[in-house]
Parts: structure tokens; C-alpha cells; sequence
């Protein structure tokens, strides 16, 4: 038998869902800023903030799509033959590349040890 607790914490990100699902994302929306500061909504088919980083030296902040979050897109789009870019989904995600690999790490960890808890009740 599952506990209350855990039927809680699944009803709490269920609401967390439902209510982001009707606000647009919003992304800051600079080029060529290195603290971009200007914010915009993205549109209802853009679901990822962009982060690039081209060389030689160029910033792009802006809305995108997150399925066409890739180097050859970004760079053909954008006409740059060498980028470092990153993708998120959250607001205001790509200020200077998004997520480091220690968040990401810590994500992923408190992911694995929620699993392991509801497996061992």
C-alpha cells in the first residue's frame, strides 16, 4: 500500500503542471549582450530559451524550439559555423548557458533517491 505522502507529493507536481501549462515561457532576448537583461513571452510554439555562444566572440539569447535544438539547426539558422549553445525549458533559463553540470547532477540524484524511497515503502 502506497503512503499518503506520496500520493501528496504526486498531486503537488500535477498541479505544478497544470498550472504552468497555461503561461508561455518567457526567455531574455538579446544579441550579441553578454548580460542580457531585456525579457519577452515566447510564443505558443516556441518551448525552449537559447543560449549561443559563437566564436568569434557573439551572444544570442532568444526564444526557440526545443525540438530544433541542435548544432546543425542552430548554426544554419543563425549562420555560424562555430557555437557552443545550450537548451532549457524553463523561465528565464538561458541568462549564461543554463544549467551547470552540478545542478544537472543534483537533479538527477534527487530524482534516483525519490525512486529508491517509493520502491523501499
Amino acid at each position: 500500500m502506497a503512503s499518503k505522502g506520496g500520493y501528496i507529493v504526486l498531486g503537488l507536481l500535477f498541479l505544478a503542471v497544470l498550472c504552468q501549462l497555461g503561461h508561455s515561457l518567457q526567455c531574455y532576448s538579446c544579441i550579441n549582450q553578454v548580460n542580457c537583461t531585456s525579457v519577452v513571452n515566447c510564443s505558443h510554439n516556441q518551448d525552449a530559451c537559447l543560449f549561443v555562444k559563437a566564436v568569434p566572440l557573439k551572444f544570442y539569447h532568444q526564444c526557440w524550439k526545443y525540438e530544433e535544438c541542435s548544432f546543425e539547426f542552430i548554426a544554419k539558422a543563425l549562420g555560424e559555423k562555430e557555437l557552443h549553445y545550450d537548451c532549457c525549458q524553463k523561465n528565464l533559463c538561458n541568462k549564461s548557458g543554463g544549467r551547470s553540470v552540478s545542478e544537472k547532477m543534483l537533479l538527477l540524484l534527487t530524482l534516483l533517491l525519490e525512486a529508491v524511497c517509493h520502491f523501499y515503502r
